[in-house]
């Protein structure tokens, strides 16, 4: 199955009949980029395995960036974080982000728990992300769902080799405790915390993003 692009867009995935028919109405041509799983990054049709679809048409127009093109294997996670971020701007305006903020982190939490799943690993995504909201219990599972996610990831760094920063523990530690003491300062460890919050949050994705193009 293959991705292409149109007018610096992103399409997909069609089968290569489709990718045919599409040459010959002129919505993919020379100027395309395509990416099919395989491949390390977005290139021209002209110089993968679709080549002989567009040996006829006019060469690449010298301007074209193909750096606009997202990879569709990390653009679910950098479309959460976007939204996650945007959500924050509203706990600034008055509390009323938190809630989207929240489920679009677990999101990222729920897919981070999947991609490091292992034999005798400690929960299962579900479970990392739905013990969060026991009463009581979530007190203490906050630290096995986060900080142990980041041990998860930081091993996945090391054993996949990727070159992407890991996830430091005391970031994690400290971002839990200034969640747990907004109320005993009066919310000004609340500050600290959402800062820690995205901080965390980013590097999650940015490992999440690493191993999907591994």
């Amino acid at each position: 199955m293959w991705y292409y692009t149109q007018n610096n867009q992103q399409f997909g995935p069609v089968d290569e009949a489709k990718i045919k028919e599409l040459v010959a109405s002129g919505v993919v041509n020379a100027s395309s980029m395509v990416w099919t799983a395989g491949m390390a990054s977005w290139q021209l049709i002209g110089q993968t395995p679709l080549a002989g679809l567009v040996g006829n048409l006019p060469p690449t127009p010298p301007s074209y960036a193909a750096a606009a093109v997202a990879d569709p294997r990390t653009k679910g996670n950098n479309d959460l974080f976007t939204w996650f971020w945007i959500s924050l701007i509203g706990i600034l305006l008055g509390g009323i982000g938190i809630i989207p903020a929240a489920i679009l982190f677990m999101i990222l939490i729920h897919k981070a728990w999947t991609a490091v799943q292992r034999e005798g690993i400690r929960a299962t995504p579900d479970q990392a992300v739905a013990y969060c909201f026991i009463p009581g219990w979530n007190f203490y599972w906050y630290f096995p769902a986060f900080r142990g996610l980041a041990k998860e990831l930081n091993a996945k760094v090391d054993a996949l080799g990727l070159p992407v920063q890991k996830i430091s523990l005391d970031l994690v530690t400290w971002m839990i405790i200034c969640a747990y003491g907004s109320g005993i300062t009066f919310g000004l460890s609340l500050i600290a915390f959402i800062v820690l919050w995205i901080m965390y949050t980013n590097k999650v994705k940015n490992i999440l993003n690493a191993i999907a193009v591994a």
